[in-house]
């Protein structure tokens, strides 16, 4: 569920809560080459409603990446996780999140927070040696 609907919080006077959905991001949103995701995004995170309509959501979305490590080539993989938060507007001009109608997207900001916690590499290990090159040479 990528929605918050806010006039069916206030409706059931559930001004802070928590909540947990999966998503699919997108294999463009990894730029590490012969990596990709292992699994759906997980998101979790605790909101709070405020009485003038506007939402804070704070937790975290989680992921683990696999495929060959940057330096040597080697089968690796990486659980990564994230930090979630952001801060919804009843107005769609709002510099941030904002929104209309009562009714959040969170794409956005899921899609920002996985974008801001992807690694630039992907390693199999810290004793990782990197790929290595004869030294013979032919005379």
């Amino acid at each position: 569920m990528m929605i918050i609907d806010i006039r069916k919080l206030n409706a059931q006077k559930k001004y802070t809560g928590s909540m947990e959905f999966e998503y699919s991001a997108p294999e463009t949103f990894i730029e590490i080459p012969l990596v990709k995701f292992a699994s759906p995004v997980k998101v979790v995170f605790d909101y709070e409603l405020f009485e003038d309509d506007s939402l804070e959501i704070r937790g975290t979305v989680s992921y683990r990446l696999e495929g060959q490590c940057s330096r040597c080539l080697k089968e690796a993989h990486e659980e990564v996780v994230g930090e979630l938060n952001a801060y919804f507007e009843n107005r769609n001009d709002y510099e941030d999140y904002g929104y209309t109608n009562g009714i959040i997207d969170l794409k956005r900001a899921v899609e920002d927070a996985i974008m801001a916690s992807m690694p630039y590499t992907l390693s199999c290990g810290e004793d990782c040696e990197g790929l290595s090159y004869s030294d013979e040479t032919d005379e």
